[in-house]
C-alpha cells in the first residue's frame, strides 16, 4: 500500500511539472499568408516575455502588388491578460497612408497564439488571418512523459503476471 502511494505521489508531482509553461520568452513569427481581399502576403513576428506579459518588436511586412514593400512596426507593450491567454492590439498609419492594425491573442499554457489583422488605403483592403500550429514545446517533456507511461505500464503488467502466477499455484 505504502508502495502504490508514494508511486502516486510521484506521478502527480510529474506530471503537474509537465503542465507548467515551460518559456519565459517566446520569440514567434510568420511568414507568407495570404491576404483576403487582395493579392498579397504578410509576414510578421512578436517577442512575448511572461515574467511581465509585455509584447515587444511586432513588425508586419506586406507582399504584392497592392501593398508591396509596406512595413509596420510597434514597440510593444504591456499584454491585457485573462484566463490564461494574453493579448496586445495595435494600429498605425504608414507614410503613404495606409492604415494597419494587428492583434494577437496567445494561450500562456501552450504557446500557441493568433495574429489576425488588416491593411487597408482608400480603395483597397486586405485581411489575414493566421494561427501558429502547436507543436507541443519541447521534446524532452514528451520523451518524459512517453518514457513514464512505458515505465507505468511495465510495472502494471508485471504486477499482474505475479498475481496471476500466484493464483495458478495457489
Amino acid at each position: 500500500m505504502m508502495q502504490s502511494l508514494k508511486l502516486a505521489s510521484i506521478t502527480a508531482v510529474f506530471l503537474l511539472a509537465v503542465s507548467l509553461s515551460a518559456f519565459a520568452n517566446s520569440n514567434d513569427s510568420f511568414s507568407n499568408v495570404n491576404l483576403t481581399g487582395v493579392s498579397g502576403t504578410v509576414s510578421g513576428g512578436f517577442t512575448f516575455n511572461s515574467s511581465n506579459d509585455t509584447f515587444s518588436g511586432l513588425t508586419l511586412t506586406f507582399g504584392g502588388n497592392v501593398f508591396g514593400k509596406d512595413q509596420a512596426s510597434n514597440g510593444g507593450g504591456q499584454g491585457t491578460c485573462a484566463f490564461g491567454f494574453c493579448g496586445y492590439s495595435w494600429q498605425t498609419k504608414l507614410s503613404d497612408g495606409d492604415w494597419v492594425w494587428d492583434t494577437i491573442v496567445l494561450n500562456l499554457k501552450t504557446g500557441q497564439y493568433k495574429d489576425f489583422g488588416g491593411v487597408y488605403n482608400w480603395e483597397n483592403k486586405g485581411g489575414f488571418n493566421y494561427m501558429s500550429v502547436p507543436e507541443g514545446g519541447t521534446p524532452m517533456p514528451y520523451l518524459l512523459l512517453s518514457g513514464f507511461a512505458i515505465l507505468v505500464g511495465i510495472l502494471i503488467s508485471g504486477k499482474r503476471r505475479r498475481t496471476l502466477r500466484t493464483a495458478h499455484s495457489s
